[in-house]
């Protein structure tokens, strides 16, 4: 069953709107991640978990899931203290990047599609998918709009498997390099992998995604290296790690896509 919205005729996307449905966007980057992993890793791993799950969620219930094209450029400016982009990364303004999302979720609506989620793997973009999709919703106010970020879920899973620290978690760490090591491994330069440091302006505890960021955005990053890591040692990663994290994931996913589904039943006053 086709499931990519590049691969479909129209006409076959226009029989999918006659049907319970909903539009996964997945939203990437193209930037640095150390000198171990592609510059592909936050695109890569949100387009497999949309892929994954709309395969499974369209096989198994009585939802269509399509998953839309790809955004794989972001504000990606480097982390302080770099003065300029290492080489790979492409970015773009946060601006460019809302109004992108923005209007692409706009055209899915007026279209028929009353159910989408972006699946985002970049952390950067967080902030300006909230303010687009929030546009949207201002202007059609029966959209169902969603949006969740593939690092903040699947947590309690992370802190039972994981081999490091909590600072692990981020940038190029044992996370992402676990999850590259399982859907790409030809790309990860595993003997290129060594630790960075971690200096954040906050404790712990306040800044890293394992604990939602209470914080949520916070300036004086220190420590980086020269490999775009801050990470303290993304080296411990392993293949059974990305395995296991990566089925959580989607197995998380599926339960948030059934329940956008079903949620086109809920009516104003059953919500108030």
């Amino acid at each position: 069953m086709k499931v990519r919205f590049e691969e479909m005729r129209w006409p076959e996307i226009a029989d999918v709107l006659k049907k319970t449905n909903v539009v996964i966007l997945p939203i990437g980057a193209t930037e640095q991640h150390g000198r171990h992993l592609p510059v592909n890793f936050d695109t890569h791993s949100a387009v497999h978990y949309a892929n994954e799950v709309a395969r499974r969620v369209s096989e198994k219930h009585d939802i269509r899931v399509l998953v839309a094209p790809t955004i794989s450029y972001s504000e990606a400016s480097g982390i302080p203290p770099f003065k300029k982009l290492l080489p790979g990364t492409i970015s773009i303004s946060a601006e460019t990047v809302m109004r992108l999302i923005e209007e692409v979720v706009r055209s899915l609506w007026t279209q028929g599609f009353k159910n989408v989620l972006v699946i985002n793997g970049h952390r950067e973009n967080t902030e300006a998918i909230a303010m687009a999709l929030r546009k949207v919703n201002l202007e059609f106010t029966d959209a169902g709009l969603f949006a969740t970020s593939s690092l903040l879920l699947a947590t309690d899973k992370w802190a039972e498997i994981k081999k490091g620290e909590i600072h692990d978690q981020g940038h190029a760490g044992e996370r992402e390099t676990a999850i590259a090591m399982a859907l790409q491994p030809e790309n990860v330069k595993s003997d290129e992998c060594y630790s960075g440091s971690h200096l954040f302006p906050l404790p712990p505890k306040y800044v890293m995604p394992l604990c939602r960021e209470q914080v949520f955005f916070y300036s004086r990053i220190g420590g980086v290296r020269d490999s775009g890591i801050h990470v303290k040692n993304p080296c411990v990663a392993t293949k059974e790690i990305g395995d296991e994290i990566i089925e959580a994931v989607v197995e998380e996913l599926i339960e948030i896509v059934i329940a956008i589904a079903k949620s086109e039943s809920i009516t104003h006053e059953e919500q108030v």
